[in-house]
């Protein structure tokens, strides 16, 4: 009982944490455009790709993300990419389909600037009928919520070389109230990210990428995310990754074959989270191809 109870509690709490949070992932580095969609089309790949999280496992109504998405380059600098986003967190549901366009300017021999926009559309919906709590009768759990169709918008620059990366982003830059009659079901604040990193070689054989994230969002306390990569013959990816008093992790990376790459990462938490469940799973499955739209300056191996 007392486990169920603090269950309960975490999740209450974590609902409402989330909903004021973008999608969590451990491999945004091969989703670059879930941070900035400045980064449409700033590879020399198309891609296409799916990514699962199955965060606190064993915890009743963890967060569950689900997504496909896709990034491509076109012709005249600009680039494309659109992604779908199932998130579940407790009796909570939302889906978000987002497209992004991004057009890149070349500044030297050496940097490029890209700078994108965002249109999302996203649907949530709160199942509280299911809920088990242990009561009957209590009229703010008797009612299922559906927000409707409801759009955003986002925007982020980038400034980029052969080795090195900065970028500066707000997804959603608009606050929402989401509310089903009088009952509001959850306030939507705008997100800000401030990223950057590099590529170096270390030796032959091996190239080392580490990266720095600092996402915000209006009454959430600053995260920070510290990635380190390393690569072997362009094929094997190991490095540790470090939540500041969140949760740190170990991220794999395979290239199956050159159009196919597959990625797992697992994360323990440090929080109090730990208390309910330990670990974390991400698995990740891309498509690459070469596009026909050569760019002047490359971009690192690793893009966040």
């Amino acid at each position: 009982m007392k486990r169920i109870l603090i269950s309960l509690s975490f999740m209450l709490g974590v609902i409402q944490l989330m909903a004021q949070q973008d999608p969590t992932y451990g491999q945004y580095i091969f989703n670059s455009t879930i941070l900035n969609p400045a980064q449409a089309g700033v590879q020399d790949n198309n891609q296409v790709g799916v990514l699962t999280r199955k965060q606190w496992l064993g915890m009743d109504g963890a967060p569950t993300t689900n997504s496909i998405f896709a990034n491509t380059r076109l012709q005249k600098n600009l680039g494309l990419a659109g992604g779908i986003y199932n998130d579940k967190i407790g009796p909570t549901n939302t889906v978000t389909v987002q497209a992004d366009i991004a057009t890149q300017v070349q500044l030297n021999e050496s940097w490029t600037f890209s700078g994108g926009i965002r249109v999302s559309v996203s649907n949530m919906r709160a199942n509280l009928t299911t809920l088990a709590i242990g009561q009957t009768g209590d009229p703010n759990f008797n009612t299922n919520y559906n927000s409707g169709l409801y759009m955003n918008m986002g925007a982020g620059v980038l400034l980029y070389s052969e080795k090195y990366f900065f970028g500066a982003s707000m997804p959603r830059l608009f606050n929402k109230q989401i509310k089903e009659g009088d009952a509001v079901l959850t306030n939507l604040q705008n997100h800000f990210f401030i990223y950057g990193g590099a590529n170096m070689r270390v030796k032959e054989d091996i190239t080392f990428t580490p990266s720095l994230l600092f996402k915000k969002a209006a009454n959430s306390p600053l995260s920070v995310d510290l990635n380190f990569v390393f690569n072997y013959k362009d094929f094997l990816d190991l490095g540790p990754m470090i939540r500041y008093k969140d949760a740190f992790g170990v991220l794999v990376g395979y290239k199956i074959s050159p159009q196919f790459y597959a990625g797992y990462m697992y994360e323990y938490p440090i929080s109090d989270v730990q208390m309910i469940s330990r670990q974390t799973h991400e698995l990740s499955l891309r498509v690459n191809w070469q596009t026909k739209y050569k760019k002047k300056v490359k971009s690192p191996r690793y893009f966040l």
